[in-house]
């Protein structure tokens, strides 16, 4: 009963939220406010070991703050910073049904067996794969990647190479991943800004991933007799897809005028629609999302916990003196050098991730304290720093998502994915960023 009812109560919020957004609701900002506060509360309960921990801390700092400075009025605008993200991690998995129903997996995975004749091949076409499904189906890309290939029985350390490089590519420019549309938001830049540089250094990203490879690479990795033959049509529609995500994006944006994430949201769900009428499975599709709907709070609650107490707590963190004194070192830094300033930045938050500090934490903090242009940066600089830094954390952190389904996946510890197999490709990439950032810096700003 109390599943169902705070199913309801979220699906409430999102609604109420959506409606505000399209049409200015009396008492809206309130009643959103409390929604949140009520959802947070009771799906705390969700939540288990350092996800709530993390979320319950910020959340009390955030309450004793305001409570110390008597700005109770900071409490209605902070709870709702991160309500369109909200929005975007409940209804955005709708995408993944059309990919599974039009069997785009069995495609996908005869693609890779049929281009993976050795080594450098198998992890080039993994890690393509996981640029081209990952924005689709998000985290789920990876455990689909599993599926494809776990009969292959690859050598562990390819798959933990492949898998999470070739995930964290698609962090770096996604408008399906709740962390760009973040920092976009946070920091004022619109997608169409950012996109095309976003592209450039998740591209970046995927060539020094397969040289590196390259570097460790043995021969044949399996034999692909027997694999079927790959229906190309199915690939060509999965990059058709792609395309009329983004028109539609574009499409609604220009007509309706509201915020980017929102927008996202909708061509999302237009689009999974459409593909599902185009693959002729409406009755199925419809099954998936009623089946999904009941199911929203046990597969959404982490990250919509740790999404709206970490907007809460950076909120409150800009109004102090520790507000001001990162805006100050912020300052301090980019007067001295803007590529000190972006190493800094990539290197603090990845430190902070070892530690088992959320970079969802530091990145909200940093977003919501940090005025780029004041403290003369372009905010597409800063946009793109903060991305970088979250790749680098997300390969880093102990208690990423992406690290914990790898390592129970594989079967692997911590060390072994995060440092003994992707070791040289974190201290690598963090150069790589840093150099793509200064000379878009330097040429493009």
């Amino acid at each position: 009963m109390m599943v169902v009812l705070k199913t309801w109560l979220l699906k409430l919020l999102i609604v109420v939220y959506v409606v505000h957004t399209l049409v200015v609701v009396p008492y809206g900002e309130a009643i959103l406010a409390t929604l949140t506060a009520v959802v947070i509360v009771l799906l705390l309960g969700h939540l288990r070991g350092f996800s709530r921990v993390i979320s319950s801390f910020m959340l009390l700092t955030g309450f004793l703050i305001i409570m110390a400075t008597g700005n109770v009025g900071l409490i209605k605008s902070s709870l709702t910073v991160n309500l369109p993200l909200v929005v975007l991690l409940v209804t955005v998995p709708v995408m993944g049904f059309p990919l599974r129903l039009g069997k785009y997996d069995e495609q996908l995975s005869n693609f890779v067996k049929k281009h993976g004749r050795n080594n450098n091949r198998l992890f080039f076409s993994i890690t393509s794969v996981f640029f081209l499904i990952g924005p689709v189906i998000n985290m789920g890309s990876i455990k689909l990647m599993n599926n494809l290939v776990e009969k292959l029985a690859l050598a562990k350390g390819l798959l933990a190479r492949s898998y999470m490089q070739g995930f964290t590519s698609t962090l770096l420019w996604s408008p399906f991943f709740a962390s760009l549309l973040l920092v976009l938001n946070l920091v004022g830049l619109s997608l169409y800004t950012y996109l095309p540089f976003g592209l450039g250094i998740a591209v970046l990203h995927i060539l020094v991933a397969n040289v590196l490879y390259s570097k460790f690479a043995k021969d044949t990795a399996f034999s692909s007799a027997g694999v079927q033959t790959v229906r190309m049509r199915r690939i060509y529609e999965l990059v058709i897809v792609f395309v009329l995500f983004f028109c539609a994006v574009f499409l609604i944006d220009r007509l309706l005028g509201i915020s980017m994430i929102i927008s996202v949201t909708f061509a999302a769900v237009l689009v999974a629609i459409i593909w599902s009428l185009y693959l002729r499975v409406e009755r199925e599709f419809m099954s998936n999302v009623k089946e999904y709907s009941g199911k929203t709070i046990l597969l959404s609650s982490n990250e919509v916990v740790l999404f709206t107490t970490a907007g809460f707590f950076g909120a409150v963190i800009a109004t102090t003196e520790v507000g001001a004194f990162i805006n100050r070192f912020v300052l301090l830094v980019s007067e001295s050098s803007v590529l000190l300033l972006i190493l800094s930045i990539i290197l603090i938050t990845a430190l902070l991730a070892l530690g088992g500090v959320h970079q969802i934490v530091t990145i909200t903090a940093l977003a919501t304290t940090v005025r780029p242009l004041e403290v003369g940066v372009d905010p597409l600089i800063f946009a793109l720093t903060l991305m970088s830094a979250w790749s680098i954390a997300t390969i880093l952190s102990p208690i990423s998502a992406a690290n914990v389904i790898i390592m129970n996946l594989l079967g692997r510890r911590y060390k072994e994915v995060a440092f003994t197999f992707n070791g040289a490709f974190i201290l690598v990439m963090i150069g790589m960023y840093t150099i793509f950032i200064y000379v878009v810096h330097l040429f493009f700003t």
